[in-house]
């Protein structure tokens, strides 16, 4: 899935207030993103039933809901502080919740769900400390777009039951999920140091 919700950095000090203002929180792309947080839960629950038309239909509206929030934010200059966290989080949440349903009913292996999980959860811990340190929130990367794209395609294979992709997705998945948990660390440890020497 895209991050193009809130992709461009902006360095203003914000405050938690400036976060949950009115105009920051209801907007169209918040909005989307909120739909796809939402979606998460009534994903996991189809796919534990095996309901997969259902959930093929559902997966689509919340690819399309992450694709729109990016276009409509730019086109209607409403990337908001709120954006940026609400979309990287919703997209956290869904795949989060898909990967435990594929690990309990098809086959993905447990070691990769819980490597998603500690990746993300890293991430936002993380995100948390650098918000409180830098005043405003950095948007995701492209290192972390792409991570999300093929961890997406190998939760896909397993769904659908692509057994000839399932490997070399998996270990794909291993590679850039290290990949990418390296650059946020080294981003966040550079963003971090400046701070400091600022003080």
């Amino acid at each position: 899935m895209s991050k193009g919700n809130q992709n461009t950095m902006e360095s203003k000090s914000v405050t938690i207030g400036d976060i949950f203002k009115a105009d920051q929180v209801f907007t169209l792309p918040n909005m989307l993103s909120f739909l796809r947080l939402l979606l998460g839960g009534y994903i996991y629950y189809l796919m534990i039933h095996h309901r997969l038309q259902e959930v093929t239909v559902w997966i689509a509206i919340a690819i399309a809901s992450d694709y729109l929030d990016g276009i409509v934010a730019r086109a209607q200059h409403k990337i908001s502080e709120m954006g940026k966290i609400i979309d990287p989080l919703a997209d956290k949440i869904c795949i989060g919740l898909a990967s435990i349903a594929l690990y309990q009913e098809y086959g993905l292996p447990l070691w990769l769900v819980l490597l998603i999980i500690l990746r993300d959860v890293g991430i936002l811990v993380g995100s948390v400390m650098l918000i409180s340190r830098l005043k405003f929130v950095v948007p995701s990367a492209l290192p972390g777009k792409i991570t999300v794209t093929v961890i997406s395609a190998t939760l896909l294979a397993f769904l659908y039951g692509i057994q000839p992709l399932q490997q070399p997705l998996v270990w794909l998945t291993l590679v850039m999920l290290f990949y990418s948990a390296g650059y946020y660390l080294k981003s966040a440890w550079e963003m971090w140091r400046k701070t400091e020497k600022n003080d």
